[in-house]
């Protein structure tokens, strides 16, 4: 899934209308769903937040995505997270209009479009960093605004009930009697066993059990203590030892992690080959944009066809509507060896529909090499264009791999703008992640 990003200039697209509610207040919740109270005015929740003492959370969202969605529908309708969430003011930006059978927003109860419209224009300009958005986002502040967590990209309820705990914590509230449970799963909600296993783990990054230490890093890596990330990073310098460093920058690999983002990108300087391409692994899965001007940087000046080609497998998979990106891959189609096309194909796949990516890709379905047949035939389902879906068919009707044919079938929908659960990955059959 490509990250789910909004140009910066979006919401200057909205007109600022004024707001028919008196600032601040919300219409009370139906009694028979457990409903988040919103707030309707971005300055009297503010105020109201250091006034009274109470932790700030915001919420980002955009709409039709399936992360989006699944966040409104089962994260914001849990009666355990609304619970903690009484004792926030809440604040929900969303540029979307959602009109229903009621007066006011359908899917924000107690808001009409226009308050979580003009609250997204402020929080925006407040809590945001960058000229992109990458939603759902979370932003955790104390009750003067300063931020204490921020949660990118999807979460687990557990994940998100236990920011809110931390974030109560550091607040000043008292927690001892706000309990949530989440099952086995959910055991990462709970602040205090958190903190018991940072102990741990911290203790055994001396240990000299490399698998004592790598299980230790992986941890500290998904860890909102405080202190795991600093550990974490420190393991990661050139000080250490290559499989400790090798493990330290696994551990960061955390899609949404945009704490790692700047302290990888400093990475990109090393010159070993398997230090640079798990540099390139982790922000590939943490799929942030801002990862990409230093990624680009490296890629111009790299000439290991392995190391680059994962380079621009992370560039592309952070974002997908980067023109130089693009560019870039498709100059080194052209006579690319084997290894490095693998890369390209999987690459352009990642990237936004474009006619010059979909000229390219075509030929290269009549390849003698399946790979590079099965590969071209996923980036054009990714193209979802006539062009594309033409192709497509045609290949259907010739082709006599068994691989190739079982994926002919979701790239001909995909191609047709349908969604095809899971198409992001089928890759994956045809192209093996570098092994340094």
């Amino acid at each position: 899934m490509s990250p789910t990003c909004l140009a910066a200039l979006l919401p200057l697209l909205i007109p600022t209308i004024a707001l028919s509610q008196a600032p601040g207040t919300s219409p009370p919740a139906s009694k028979d769903a457990a409903t988040i109270h919103w707030e309707t005015d971005y300055d009297a929740a503010v105020t109201r937040a250091s006034t009274e003492k109470r932790p700030l959370f915001v919420a980002f969202l955009m709409d039709d995505e399936p992360a989006n969605d699944q966040t409104v529908k089962e994260h914001y309708q849990d009666p355990q997270i609304v619970k903690l969430l009484e004792r926030f003011v809440c604040l929900v930006g969303c540029v979307g209009e959602h009109p229903g059978t009621d007066p006011g927003c359908a899917k924000f109860p107690g808001l009409e479009c226009q308050h979580h419209q003009a609250i997204e224009k402020k929080a925006r300009a407040r809590w945001l960093v960058g000229d992109l958005v990458c939603t759902p986002q979370h932003v955790f502040c104390d009750p003067q605004g300063n931020v204490v967590h921020r949660k990118v990209y999807l979460v687990s309820k557990a994940t998100l009930a236990k920011c809110l705990l931390l974030t109560l914590e550091a607040s000043g509230v008292e927690t001892a009697g706000l309990k949530v449970d989440f099952g086995k799963a959910g055991d990462d909600a709970l602040p205090d066993a958190e903190r018991a296993n940072v102990n741990t783990w911290l203790a055994d990054l001396d240990s000299r059990n490399l698998e004592v230490r790598e299980a230790a890093l992986r941890g500290l890596g998904a860890a909102d203590d405080p202190r795991a990330l600093p550990a974490v990073l420190k393991c990661c310098g050139s000080k250490n030892d290559d499989a400790t460093r090798l493990a330290a920058i696994a551990a960061l690999g955390r899609k949404g992690n945009y704490l790692a983002v700047e302290p990888l990108a400093a990475l990109l300087k090393d010159g070993k080959a398997p230090i640079l391409g798990q540099v390139a692994q982790a922000l590939d899965t943490i799929q942030m944009p801002a990862a990409v001007p230093p990624l680009l940087a490296a890629i111009k000046k790299e000439k290991r066809d392995r190391v680059l080609g994962a380079l621009l497998r992370a560039a592309a998979h952070s974002q997908p509507g980067n023109v130089e990106v693009r560019a870039i891959c498709l100059k080194h189609l052209k006579g690319a060896s084997a290894q490095l096309r693998a890369s390209l194909l999987v690459s352009l796949g990642r990237l936004d529909p474009d006619a010059k990516t979909c000229a390219a890709l075509v030929p290269l379905l009549e390849s003698r090499n399946q790979n590079t047949r099965g590969l071209a035939a996923w980036a054009l389902g990714n193209q979802c264009s006539a062009a594309a879906l033409e192709a497509l068919n045609k290949l259907q009707n010739e082709e006599k791999t068994p691989e190739i044919q079982k994926l002919l079938g979701p790239a001909i929908r995909r191609a047709r703008g349908e969604a095809v659960e899971g198409y992001d990955t089928q890759y994956s059959t045809f192209f093996s992640d570098y092994a340094f």
